[in-house]
């Protein structure tokens, strides 16, 4: 008769800094002591997981009873061993304790219940006996609710360890082997390769095993070997019982651990680093740009935590889709709005033109004007950009005085409210602006050649919400900027019988200036940096105005107005963000350097107030249209 001693005792029942993913080789080291240590993601190549997964090294060990000897316990610190669950029971705890690393966490957690204690007969017993008495052991890891609670309370200490974390029970083989086995099962490690590595132990242990079994009996020495080495069966027997007992590893987590969902995802996060994330490499633009940060994520300390996006990439393998995240992740909305304020300062010139011309005014006399302005564009989807609706809403005052024949000028200020709309976020901007400028005529501001300037600046203040999706929160911004911009115009008034016609051609120079910010309200809210473009355009213009009809007591002149632009630069816009020092850049879904305007306007006029009103519609070749209108309203005096 052998009495069960410690060592025996946990072989027989026993429920016995992260790498990169590219890294493929393992070089774990052998401990002098310890000589059951090793990594859980593999012995000498990191494991390949399903989903296109490789397992992070250095994150969870596996080993026998902490006995170090020589530099083992620095060897344990440099690999940042800093929780340690011994799965032991209290007897055995108190027959060898461990030694542990310094600054490290201990929990014990014992799987066996009964203090662990009991007796054999090893003369009474074949290796046939081992088989079954180890197989026994493996499957009450599921029909044994002591342990059930055991390994529930194992996990959820796995997945709260901040760094690398070491379990071990006496050998290192049994209980260590399970909870090994069930990690390499969520983390989607191939069967066979389980199985193998439950069996190396055979191999790390032999030299001791070896001269352990010298110093027995002969007749002891297959029996006794036996049970101190491990066999495939003996877990497969685990395995088939996960199946029997619950139907699949997922509903034992769930129902026979009490693990919930969250828990199972931080500890894949944990130990699963995934090369390409579900469609990764069909995608294009700002989505290619959106995909590859939320992969590069995975290297930050959002990733095998509980966080929101931990919970939303676990989600994502699992559904194979990354539910249009990968668009909305980068803020593209930013590029819209930088955009959308580059182009604005054109814009109101177009709108502007009519009022600060000079024409039709008397010498020294004084034109005050008050202009309502509201407009709409919109972007449609592409390969590069998701669509874009940009929509604007101001009032100008100002007034133009006409010194003489050939001289006129304008000032006027006022405010914009611009909203824009995109993968879905949405910007607003509240500009304060000023508008001054002069005319010049060869002969007439009535007839002839002209040459005119027009300056315009604004200060913006600048709010974003990013609606993110999938638990992932609002990203929210608030910055402010301003911008400044210049036209210098050409052009020349002809007089027929029935019309007069206005051809103008002029380059349009605008310098945006938008302070950096930080996103708040997210996980994955952006470090974004500043604006700081120019952009130059030449343009076009045609009015045509028909001869002014009489009814009653009013004049009305009706017209049309013809433009074109063309962006001399990159008419894309580019917005940059930053989160843990991953970078992500998006273009706008506005990319046309060729932009054609066409309007109608009626202009009103009764004694010495006039009130004109006009539509235009706004192409560019990019599949962006839109329309805008205007409400004018001025007294000469």
């Amino acid at each position: 008769m052998i009495s069960s001693v410690r060592p025996l005792a946990m072989c027989i029942f026993l429920a016995c800094s992260v790498a990169h993913a590219d890294d493929m080789s393992l070089s774990t080291p052998r401990l002098a002591g310890i000589d059951n240590f090793r990594d859980v993601a593999g012995i000498t190549h990191p494991y390949h997981t399903a989903n296109d997964g490789v397992m992070r090294a250095g994150v969870f060990y596996r080993s026998n009873a902490l006995t170090p000897q020589r530099n083992d316990l620095a060897v344990l610190e440099q690999l940042k061993v800093t929780t340690v669950i011994d799965l032991r029971s209290p007897g055995e705890v108190a027959a060898l304790a461990d030694t542990l690393p310094a600054n490290s966490n201990y929990v014990n957690v014992d799987l066996i219940g009964n203090n662990g204690a009991f007796v054999i007969d090893l003369s009474k017993m074949t290796t046939n006996d081992v088989d079954r008495m180890m197989e026994d052991g493996e499957r009450s890891f599921l029909t044994t609710a002591y342990a059930r609670q055991g390994l529930g309370e194992v996990f959820r200490e796995l997945a709260s360890a901040d760094e690398a974390a070491l379990f071990h029970c006496t050998a290192g083989k049994d209980r260590t082997g399970w909870v090994s086995a069930v990690l390499q099962t969520i983390a989607g490690v191939d069967h066979d390769d389980i199985v193998a590595n439950y069996v190396v132990t055979n191999d790390y242990t032999a030299t001791r095993v070896n001269a352990t079994l010298a110093a027995l009996p002969a007749s002891m020495r297959d029996t006794y070997g036996a049970l101190m080495g491990v066999r495939a069966n003996w877990l497969q027997a685990g395995l088939d019982q996960v199946i029997a007992s619950y139907g699949s590893m997922d509903n034992y987590l769930k129902d026979g651990l009490g693990l919930d969902q969250a828990t199972i995802y931080v500890l894949r996060g944990k130990m699963v680093r995934y090369l390409t994330l579900p469609a990764q490499s069909e995608f294009k633009g700002n989505a290619a740009e959106g995909a590859a940060m939320l992969n590069a994520l995975q290297a930050s300390p959002l990733s095998g935590r509980y966080t929101a996006y931990n919970y939303f990439l676990q989600s994502a393998i699992d559904q194979g889709t990354l539910a249009g995240i990968e668009e909305q992740v980068g803020g593209q909305v930013h590029a819209d709005a930088s955009s959308y304020l580059l182009r604005q300062p054109s814009r109101l010139y177009d709108s502007l033109a009519p009022v600060i011309s000079g024409q039709g005014m008397q010498n020294e006399q004084s034109l005050v004007w008050l202009q309502g302005q509201s407009g709409y564009l919109g972007t449609d989807a592409s390969n590069e950009a998701r669509s874009s609706n940009e929509h604007t809403n101001g009032a100008m005052v100002g007034a133009t005085y006409r010194f003489s024949d050939r001289s006129a000028a304008n000032g006027g200020i006022g405010y914009s409210h611009g909203s824009v709309s995109a993968a879905g976020g949405d910007v607003k901007t509240n500009t304060t602006q000023t508008s001054l400028g002069a005319r010049f005529a060869l002969n007439s501001l009535d007839e002839g050649l002209w040459f005119g300037i027009q300056g315009s600046a604004g200060y913006i203040d600048y709010q974003s919400d990013r609606h993110l999706g999938s638990g992932l929160g609002t990203a929210q911004g608030d910055t402010q900027g301003g911008y400044y911009s210049g036209r210098a115009s050409l052009g020349w008034l002809a007089n027929t019988g029935m019309l007069s016609l206005t051809p103008a051609i002029g380059v349009q120079v605008t310098h945006l200036n938008i302070d950096s910010f930080k996103e708040i309200g997210s996980e994955l809210a952006l470090d974004m940096a500043g604006v700081n473009d120019t952009q130059t355009s030449l343009t076009t213009d045609l009015g045509i105005n028909i001869l002014s009809q009489a009814v009653g007591s009013w004049s009305l002149t009706p017209g049309i107005a013809l433009g074109y632009e063309r962006m001399l630069n990159d008419a894309s816009t580019n917005s940059h963000g930053t989160l843990y020092g991953i970078g992500v850049d998006q273009t706008s879904a506005y990319g046309s350097k060729n932009l054609y305007k066409a309007g109608i306007q009626l202009r009103a006029q009764y004694r010495n107030v006039t009130v004109s009103t006009r539509v235009n519609y706004l192409t560019a070749d990019t599949h962006s249209d839109g329309v805008s209108g205007l409400l004018d309203v001025a007294v000469a005096f």
